[in-house]
């Protein structure tokens, strides 16, 4: 993806590093009912590598992502989530 697609002037601004985003988004994404997106996906949705993402597995991760920084903003601010993955 191109940095246009990550310009949300709407969303809510995050202070947690794009990491703690990734890694929390990945573990709420295992819960969500379906089949998961294919490592390759996080890779383009992060701006890692080039690519074109289905609508389906855009929504997947994207709804994830909106997920973690909920979960991270309610954890409290400064303070890690105690997330651990399964």
């Amino acid at each position: 993806m191109c940095d246009d697609c990550f310009d949300d002037e709407d969303a809510a601004p995050t202070d947690f590093p794009l990491v703690d985003i990734a890694r929390a988004a990945r573990m709420i994404e295992r819960d969500i009912a379906g089949e998961l997106a294919p490592e390759e996906a996080w890779a383009v949705y992060f701006g890692e590598a080039s690519g074109a993402l289905d609508w389906r597995v855009l929504d997947r991760l994207a709804r994830s992502v909106d997920a973690a920084k909920l979960l991270l903003s309610l954890s409290g601010a400064g303070r890690r989530p105690h997330l651990q993955p399964s």
